[in-house]
């Protein structure tokens, strides 16, 4: 169960973008991003693991020092496994490279192993994980195409089920028996609009016997539907499961933005975005039952730096200067 709510944010850019020579400011001057975000109101951060990525950014060493920077700033700590060594989404789910060519009770043991050494060594660091998605959006499963799910307009496959059941439940395995029931399991997928796929994908998750204590949506208004539809879902998912739920992604741009295979346009303005921001914040602290849990910004810190693209930079909480956007402070509204 979760304790408190989660006001937080993804900040795995974080350590890049400062290397690159990224800065960021409040109303007091220059000061540290996750220094400033906690001092706005977030109590929570979520960090992604990828395998073995080639810039080494977002892997397990990188990950362990960022753990130890939010621990001395007293956040709540999540953990992402992509297991992939790059992104891992509804559209790609690709093993690691050391994977690839394993068979598959090789696979479902790598998960384990995998999931349990990044896990204890946070512990033994001092800094454990609070949370742990085992997968990222996993909506059409994980490890392709071991553990590929079709929705639910594709013919039933319940082979393909039990492939994903066995994948995802060695990597709960694992956390339970690394730090048992103390760390939050939470199963994301990104349905945040979509309550026919988000009742397909868990009622499956469910029938197969997949533990997890809290469900993890995304929602970015072009892509999963009004905020009507957020509500609705929300407060039905409540009612059927009667867990805990995150939206562990959200974002709206402050400036002109076409985001890629946007289903809806969307009016960019730093007050369009503190606007939006708060009736997401509202829609979760209502959900019925207390089970609204926690709401995250992805990637509040993502300016542009160098002679990088600008890609999600407009959808940061920071402006080009990095300096702090008003949608921050919406997170000093979270529920105790």
């Amino acid at each position: 169960m979760i304790r408190e709510f989660l006001s937080g944010a993804d900040v795995s850019f974080l350590d890049e973008i400062e290397q690159k020579g990224g800065k960021f400011f409040d109303g007091r001057g220059e000061d540290d991003c996750l220094a400033i975000l906690k001092r706005h109101g977030m109590n929570a951060i979520r960090l992604r693991v990828w395998n073995d990525p080639k810039d080494g950014f977002c892997s397990v060493e990188n990950t362990l020092g960022m753990a130890k920077r939010l621990k001395e700033h007293g956040f709540v700590i999540g953990i992402d496994f992509h297991y992939s060594d790059w992104w891992a989404d509804p559209g790609k789910q690709y093993k690691p490279k050391a994977w690839e060519n394993l068979p598959f009770d090789e696979l479902v043991a790598s998960v384990y192993q995998f999931t349990y050494d990044v896990l204890h060594r946070l512990k033994v660091q001092g800094t454990p994980a609070d949370f742990v998605q085992i997968g990222n959006e996993v909506t059409y499963g994980m490890l392709w195409d071991d553990g590929r799910l079709l929705g639910p307009a594709d013919k039933e496959d319940t082979d393909a089920w039990d492939r994903f059941s066995r994948l995802m439940s060695s990597g709960v395995r694992a956390a339970r028996d690394c730090q048992g029931q103390e760390v939050n399991v939470l199963l994301h997928i990104d349905r945040g609009g979509d309550n026919l796929g988000a009742r397909f994908f868990l009622d499956h998750a469910l029938q197969r016997g997949i533990e997890f204590d809290s469900i993890g949506l995304s929602y970015y208004p072009w892509w999963h539907g009004t905020l009507e539809a957020l509500t609705a879902n929300l407060h039905d998912l409540a009612h059927r499961y009667q867990k805990d739920l995150v939206l562990v992604e959200t974002a709206y741009p402050w400036t002109e933005v076409q985001p890629e295979n946007a289903m809806e346009p969307v009016d960019a303005s730093p007050e369009n975005q503190r606007a939006f921001l708060q009736s997401v914040m509202d829609i979760v602290e209502g959900v019925s039952d207390g089970l609204g849990k926690g709401v995250f910004y992805w990637e509040p810190d993502a300016i542009q730096v160098g002679d990088s693209p600008a890609g999600w930079s407009k959808m940061s909480l920071f402006d080009s200067e990095g300096r702090m956007l008003p949608g921050l402070d919406v997170f000093h509204r979270h529920r105790s």
